[in-house]
């Protein structure tokens, strides 16, 4: 999605500029990145122009004030950050599409009060940020922990999203007997191979973002046209209940898979071995070590919050 005229690092620092507010960069993003918002809804899920049009002014206003570029913080590429937070604008706003039309416009809380069902519902969204940026810090203070060889194995592991420290290439050159450079080197070439299986990933998370808004049509289908016992509606309930179970199957099944850990992009266990210059088979056993004591650690720490 980036365009060649910036540079990585130009990227970064405006996205970081953006996060404080400062309108200058958020002119210059939207500038840059304007046509990148329209045309996601029509390349991505196939929406018609008009609807990426109402997509387009929905997610500008969410993003205008630039709080949400503060949850970036460069542990992924900023495409796979970007295409994340468009993806659920699109879900969001789908949503809201429909509670406009099958929703009655207010609601009573506890006390009482009447209140709008889409407006002044709560947002847990940054409740669940500030959880998730917890549970990151948490995790990067454990991280520290582990004793540098076996991190280091386990950042080689994940090196798509975790930055080794300059102690860390430096034990590696030593170890190896190789210039840090040529390390340094080797891993950025890493990267770029990684970034290819992560465009796959995206994929798959597009796809099962789509049989969401899939389900919900066929939700709204079934709510206007099977309704009552003539033919017709039990012809449309029996078709649109079977493209609903195969549709919740599908989703499902993507589902398992994201959660047992498909879609992260792991390093080759060869791909360490080469660099460290160990056995393959070691470099499993270490992994293994490092996920078990990261997952002990991160429990007890979650205990004792």
């Amino acid at each position: 999605m980036e365009q060649t005229s910036y540079s990585t690092e130009e990227i970064l620092e405006l996205v970081k500029e953006c996060g404080t507010g400062n309108e200058k960069a958020l002119q210059k993003f939207f500038d840059h990145y304007s046509q990148d918002i329209y045309n996601f809804p029509i390349r991505v899920f196939h929406l018609t122009e008009d609807d990426a049009s109402d997509y387009y002014i929905y997610a500008f206003e969410r993003l205008k004030s630039g709080k949400r570029f503060k949850s970036f913080v460069g542990k992924s590429s900023f495409k796979t950050w970007f295409f994340s937070v468009l993806r659920n604008l699109l879900i969001d706003w789908q949503r809201t599409k429909r509670e406009v039309k099958t929703q009655s416009v207010s609601k009573v809380n506890k006390e009482g009060k009447e209140y709008s069902t889409i407006e002044d519902e709560p947002d847990k969204r940054a409740d669940a940020l500030a959880h998730a940026l917890d549970v990151s810090d948490q995790f990067q203070s454990v991280l520290s922990t582990i004793k540098m060889e076996n991190r280091i194995v386990f950042k080689l592991s994940f090196v798509y999203y975790l930055h080794l420290d300059p102690e860390e290439l430096v034990y590696i050159a030593e170890k190896t007997s190789r210039p840090e450079e040529e390390i340094r080197s080797e891993i950025l070439s890493l990267r770029e191979e990684l970034s290819n299986r992560e465009e796959e990933n995206l994929k798959m998370e597009d796809k099962i973002t789509s049989l969401y808004l899939n389900i919900l049509d066929l939700k709204e289908q079934k709510k206007q046209k099977a309704q009552g016992d003539s033919v017709e509606a039990q012809y449309y309930k029996e078709r649109l209940d079977h493209a609903l179970a195969k549709k919740y199957e599908q989703r499902k099944k993507l589902i398992e898979k994201k959660q047992k850990g498909h879609f992260l992009v792991r390093t080759p266990y060869r791909e360490i071995a080469r660099i460290l210059g160990i056995s393959e088979g070691g470099v499993s056993v270490t992994l293994l070590r490092v996920l078990e004591k990261i997952q002990k650690k991160m429990h007890s720490v979650a205990g004792e919050s």
